[in-house]
This record gives structure tokens, C-alpha cells and sequence, in this order.
């Protein structure tokens, strides 16, 4: 199986959640490849049997452009559907509007019909101190996916509704 880990990152952060969900997928046998979403193209992300999309949230809790452009690209320009997503972000609490951005991606994902694996994961600023929580929730967003049946190229055998 193939995963796709793609991710917008300004201070680093979000990047760092996202190298430890493609070791965590490497660790258990699944392939990542990580993509910057300014990078993501329509069909890009054709061979992949999950997509984790990753974001810090901008200004007053908003999605930045980077990947707003890309959600627009891969939902509303590629005729092939993910079938299995899961979504990750980084955040600061102090703000009213924490991590605003996961839930703006769940929201889009979930509005196209495409399947979310696992929770939401919001991780306040850096990984650095709890890997262990990025870690284990990307074991669990496997893990269903395994369980549910995915076949390898996307071909979904049981879908989960968000």
C-alpha cells in the first residue's frame, strides 16, 4: 500500500508531524511519499490508497493558500477520488481559532465524499515533546484502513462516513 503525506509548514512544525507519519507508515510496511501541497497536481495523487493533509492554521484561522489551492485542485479538477483521507495540523492554543485549519480540511474532504480515516489530530506548535501521539494516531488511521478493506490504487471495498 501507498500513502501520500501532503502538507503545508511555515515554521516547521507541520512538516515535522509529517515526517513522523511517513516513518510511522514506513515502520509498518506502507509507502509514503511526502508532497508539499503548493507541489500537488491534479492527477498526482492517483496511486495512492491514503492521503494525510497537513496544515498549520494562518492569521485568524484560516487555511493558508497553499493548501486551499491545493484542496481546490485535487477536489474539484481531478476526476479520481481519494479514496481514504486523514487530516493533521499544527496550532498554538492561545489563539482563539486553534488548529481551525484541520477542521477546514475535514470539512472540504468530507463535503467531496471522500472517507476519513481516524480522527483529527491537532497538535499544539511542535511534535517535539509527543511524538508518540502522531505516531500512534497514524498506526490507528492504518490500521482502519486495513481493516476496512482498501485495495492497493484506491479501489475501496467499504466506506466510512466523517
Amino acid at each position: 500500500m501507498k500513502a501520500a503525506i501532503v502538507y503545508a509548514s511555515l515554521s516547521g512544525n507541520t512538516e515535522e508531524v509529517a515526517e513522523l507519519v511517513a516513518k510511522t507508515c514506513s515502520e509498518m510496511g506502507i509507502e509514503p511519499t511526502m508532497l508539499f501541497a503548493y507541489e500537488v497536481t491534479t492527477y498526482q495523487l492517483m496511486p495512492y490508497d491514503i492521503v494525510y493533509f497537513g496544515s498549520y492554521t494562518w492569521g485568524d484561522g484560516q487555511l493558508p493558500d497553499d493548501m486551499r489551492d491545493c484542496l481546490r485542485t485535487v477536489l474539484k479538477e481531478s476526476t479520481h477520488a481519494i479514496p481514504q483521507a486523514a487530516v493533521f495540523g499544527t496550532g498554538d492554543k492561545m489563539f482563539v481559532k486553534y488548529c481551525r485549519a484541520v477542521d477546514e480540511m475535514a470539512y472540504h474532504l468530507s463535503k467531496f465524499g471522500i472517507p476519513l480515516a481516524g480522527e483529527l489530530l491537532k497538535i499544539e506548535q511542535s511534535p517535539r515533546n509527543r511524538p508518540h501521539l502522531v505516531k500512534e494516531w497514524t498506526r490507528r488511521t492504518i490500521l482502519q484502513l486495513q481493516q476496512e478493506g482498501v485495495e492497493a490504487h484506491g479501489t475501496a471495498t467499504k466506506n466510512q462516513t466523517a
